[in-house]
């Protein structure tokens, strides 16, 4: 195998990861502090990358573009929160999931209406040069969604463990019931939560449109990989939820390139099938029913 071929899949695989890994920490995040699985988490990516290319179209600097597009997708968690996540907060899982369904709809709607059907690119922050790792040819521009993954995750690292705000958010993730005694606003931790998640995903949406484009509905792809590595990080830990991620998207990266294009959905899919069944016992249960009869 050669060590070159083997960086360039492997790393490019880990600059989609990054964009997973901020997707699937917000998905974490939101179902721990709110108890509701954000759908909509994946389209907060496109808003980042449609608004930030299509201003810079309309030849808006640049800097502006970036600030508008991460600062909308933190409006725009927030009043997600606020409008649809508040209102059923005691309903059924089922109807709460449905909601969450309807506004990830809603938001691929208004930009289909807003940018329409064709895609927007953008070119790299500090050009379109290329640089050399490992033997591997890589934009620029990967050092940006790099970065970028890793001074978020830095942030939250932060605040979860080292901050009095971070605490609290921890004790509701806990336990909401108690955190209500001590005092703590179950509802502004949701609403801040929420609102850090759609700045999260547009952050990513904006480092990566110069990589892959985006359009109205480029969100779903990011979000139903991003939910991935969220479950097999356990859905707990924003930490394990970002290996997770990474690790999936080096993984779907190596498919592609060894295999087929075709072959990194089909891997994606199959190592979440295979993680759910053995948490869930299959293997163990089946395993168990033929001794059991084998004993009749």
């Amino acid at each position: 195998m050669d060590l070159a071929t083997f960086a360039q899949f492997a790393l490019s695989g880990l600059t989609t990861g990054c964009v997973y890994a901020l997707v699937a920490i917000g998905f974490v995040l939101c179902a721990n502090v709110s108890g509701i699985v954000n759908f909509a988490q994946g389209e907060y990516v496109m808003v980042g990358g449609i608004v930030t290319a299509g201003l810079a179209s309309l030849a808006v600097p640049l800097p502006v573009a970036i600030l508008v597009a991460v600062f909308l997708g933190g409006v725009f968690g927030f009043l997600q929160e606020r409008v649809t996540v508040a209102p059923v907060r005691r309903a059924p899982m089922f109807l709460q999931a449905t909601v969450a369904l309807g506004v990830a709809v809603v938001i691929q709607s208004a930009a289909l209406i807003v940018w329409g059907k064709d895609p927007y690119g953008l070119s790299g922050f500090v050009g379109d040069d290329v640089f050399v790792l490992l033997g591997a040819y890589l934009p620029l521009q990967a050092l940006f969604v790099w970065g970028a993954t890793a001074a978020f995750v830095g942030a939250a690292f932060y605040l979860l463990k080292f901050t009095e705000l971070g605490r609290a958010i921890r004790a509701v993730a806990i336990n909401p019931g108690a955190a209500t005694m001590m005092g703590i606003k179950t509802g502004r931790m949701s609403m801040l939560v929420f609102a850090a998640s759609g700045a999260a995903g547009a952050l990513a949406g904006v480092v990566i449109v110069p990589i892959t484009s985006a359009s109205w509905d480029s969100g779903l792809e990011f979000g139903v990989k991003g939910f991935t590595g969220a479950i097999i990080g356990g859905f707990h830990s924003p930490f394990w939820a970002t290996a997770a991620a990474l690790g999936l998207g080096v993984l779907e990266s190596l498919a592609a390139g060894y295999v087929s294009s075709e072959a990194k959905d089909i891997v994606t899919y199959g190592v979440l099938l295979a993680y759910l069944m053995i948490r869930g016992g299959a293997f163990l249960r089946g395993r168990r029913v033929v001794a059991s009869t084998g004993g009749h």
